[in-house]
Formats: C-alpha cells, sequence, structure tokens
C-alpha cells in the first residue's frame, strides 16, 4: 500500500461471475474501504491485497496524535481497547513490525476478539490492534487495512509472529470461507477523492464461467515473497493509440527493462513503473497527433501539458481537451506463450484535478513496481492462492 494520490473516473460493470457457495462471503468495498464489526465496533478498513492481516489503528493514539472525537469521522480504522484490558504498547521493540511499500512503519499489539462481517460472528478472531511510528510526510491521515494476501517468509520487512497466519487463512480456520481465494468486482464510479476502488469482494468463492473469457496467468515467485503476493512479470510496456497501433516502439524496445514485477495491489492508487521517460513519451503522442490534426505550437502550448513534483513522485497533468490524444498503455504480463496482453486506457489513469486538468497517475517507481487501483478499473480479478492463480476479465 503506498499513499493516496487522486480520484477515480466512470468505469463499466462487468460481467462476471463470482460463483460464491455456501463457504464464501461478500463485502461491499466503497472507495476502497470495507466495513466490519469487531466486539461491537463498527470499524472500516482499506481493502489491501498487498498486506495479510486485519489491523485496526489504536482510538487512543489516534485521538492524541490528530484530536479528540478524531475516530468519529469516517475510515480512520479506529479501535478502542477495553479499558479493563487495554492493549500494551511500552516496549515497541518486542512487539510485531509492519513496513509498508512506501516505508510507513506500525507496531501492533495482537488481540482476540468477536468479529462480524456479512452478517456471521465469528468469537475469539485474531488480529492487531497498530500504531503508527513513522509515517510518510503526508497530509492524508493513516488507516487500518483489511489485508487479502497471504503469510510471506521472513525478511528485512516482516517477520513472522507465533501464530501469525493471514486473514484468509483464519476465516478457512473458522470454517467461514473454504478456500483461500477472492475476486473483487469493480463497478461504475463517480470521481472519488482518494481514487480507490468501490465494487464488490466476495471471500473464499470459485472462479465464475465460461474460463475461456478470463484472462489467466500465474502468481509469480519473487525471492521476498513468494508467492504470497499477487506479483507478476511485466515482459513489456508499449503505447498504442485507440485504434491499436503502436507507438513510441524503438524507444521502448532499447531504453526501458526488458521486464520487471510488479504487485498487483488494491493499497496503491498509481501505477508505478520503472520507466523514468514514460512522461515525455507520453509528450511526444500528445503533440505528434495535436499537430497532425493542425495544431501549431502555440496552441499546444496552451494546453498547459506540465510536471509537478509531489514528494517522491512526478506527476503530468494535461487539459482535458487532450483527452483524445493521450496513448492506451499496453503491459505484456509473463513471458513465451503463456503470456497475456492487458490495456489500460487514459479513463481508468486520469484523475479529474479540477480546473478543467487531468492528471495520469502514471509515475517512475524503479523500486517498488505496482499496478494500482487503475488496474482494477480496467479489470475485474481473481485470485486463487491454492493454484497461484489471477484471472482477468476486461470491465
Amino acid at each position: 500500500m503506498t499513499k493516496a494520490a487522486a480520484a477515480g473516473m466512470l468505469i463499466l460493470v462487468p460481467i462476471i461471475s463470482a460463483a460464491p457457495t455456501e463457504e464464501s462471503l461478500s463485502l461491499s468495498v466503497e472507495e476502497g474501504f470495507v466495513k466490519i464489526n469487531l466486539d461491537g465496533q463498527e470499524v472500516e478498513l482499506l481493502l489491501d491485497s498487498a498486506y495479510l492481516f486485519l489491523s485496526v489503528l489504536d482510538g487512543d493514539w489516534y485521538e492524541k496524535e490528530f484530536g479528540e472525537g478524531a475516530c468519529m469521522e469516517r475510515r480512520t480504522g479506529c479501535y478502542f481497547c477495553p479499558p479493563d484490558d487495554p492493549c500494551e504498547f511500552k516496549d515497541y521493540k518486542k512487539l510485531p513490525t509492519g513496513v509498508f511499500a512506501d516505508n510507513s512503519t506500525i507496531v501492533s499489539d495482537i488481540r482476540w476478539g468477536s468479529l462480524s462481517l456479512d452478517n456471521r460472528t465469528i468469537s475469539k478472531f485474531r488480529f492487531r490492534v497498530s500504531r503508527y511510528v513513522l509515517r510518510r510526510n503526508d497530509p492524508l491521515r493513516p488507516w487500518g487495512h483489511f489485508g487479502i494476501s497471504m503469510v510471506p517468509p521472513d525478511s528485512k520487512t516482516f517477520r513472522r509472529w507465533p501464530g501469525d497466519e493471514s486473514l484468509l487463512a483464519s476465516l478457512m480456520r473458522h470454517r467461514v470461507i473454504g478456500r483461500p481465494t477472492y475476486t473483487l468486482l469493480s463497478k461504475a464510479q463517480q470521481l472519488l477523492p482518494l481514487n480507490f476502488i468501490s465494487g464488490e469482494l466476495t471471500l473464499g468463492d470459485a472462479i465464475g464461467y465460461p474460463r475461456s473469457e478470463y484472462k489467466i496467468i500465474k502468481i509469480s515467485h519473487s525471492p521476498g515473497h513468494h508467492r504470497a503476493y499477487t506479483k507478476t512479470w511485466v515482459s513489456s510496456v508499449k503505447l498504442f493509440d485507440q485504434d491499436g497501433n503502436l507507438l513510441t516502439k524503438q524507444r521502448f524496445q532499447t531504453t526501458y527493462p526488458r521486464s520487471f514485477m510488479a504487485t498487483i495491489d488494491t493499497g496503491t492508487n498509481t501505477i508505478s513503473l520503472p520507466y523514468p521517460h514514460l512522461h515525455d513519451d507520453i509528450v511526444r503522442v500528445i503533440r505528434r497527433g495535436m499537430k497532425r490534426d493542425g495544431y501549431d505550437d502555440r496552441q499546444i502550448a496552451a494546453m498547459r501539458i506540465r510536471f509537478e513534483h509531489d514528494d517522491d513522485d512526478d506527476f503530468l497533468y494535461v487539459r482535458k481537451e487532450v483527452f483524445d490524444y493521450l496513448p492506451v498503455l499496453g503491459l505484456q504480463l509473463k513471458d513465451g506463450s503463456k503470456s497475456i496482453s492487458i490495456k489500460i486506457h487514459p479513463k481508468h489513469y486520469t484523475w479529474d484535478a479540477g480546473g478543467g486538468v487531468l492528471a495520469l497517475l502514471l509515475i517512475n517507481r524503479p523500486d517498488s513496481c505496482a499496478l494500482g487501483t487503475q488496474f482494477f478499473r480496467a479489470y475485474s480479478v481473481y485470485v486463487d492462492y491454492n493454484t497461484h492463480r489471477i484471472a482477468l476479465l476486461e470491465n
């Protein structure tokens, strides 16, 4: 999960069957968040496919950080430990630690409580109450997480705690779901401040039919996470026009890395690629298309194409009038005979920044490549951790 940057565009409702069974459950996703009830407290948590636990935020800590009553606001993820059984944060060094992609760090107290979701209640459910000990200089406040990945091996950023299991594994052990799977069906949505997705999440379901309608790939094995996270190799990145004609062919073949691994991540609201010149190529495509249609340099300059630096990232901004000249982002996932092609259209990767300006949510981040919420706008996603398969259906 990384910082929020922008809001979403309208997309189409996908035609896909989640095929829920008696051993599955469904949750609504509203602007990236799911709602649960924990020990009688209603909590909204960020749906994060690159995180593995149910993690709420310590309400006492949160209100000390952001003011009395701050937990009354929506989507804070606050949970208040009982006065007769307070959470223990005396020695951070002895507590479980979690590090996110942006290096934000949390420490957690492991608890057991009553979890209610989808009209089902589970007693003695293991969860984490967390505090941030390191947070990016971000105007947005932190939130809790509803993680749907599996447990990775121990590493520099993750150390398994005794009894640790993923949220999906816990739901299986309590016989609430029958398999470690999920389907995320995105739906049409208006502009959203955080640029997260809305839709329907089904846990423990089987893939819908017919299978011929899906594009299916295997979850890639990574040294740090094995197959605990939904990672895939991206073997090529190219720009196309709306008719499918290839653009900037020579530059992409000679300048950019041949392949890289990316995380398919609901908790990231950008597409981050290891391509420092991607924005320059997009600008060339825009200028070339406008000149072909008779625009002169003065008219093109009036489109206010510009770059802006935001913390660690650079964003490209353009006037809405150039929308039809924006390229389609084409990605080849995996390599060889089992590779698949996907397309991310401008309606998926642009955000209305106000004042007639669009922000392009494609950034250069070579150390943390991710296919974020723009990917989930373009495709509905089914993940099966038993078979290590990812199935995609174009929206």
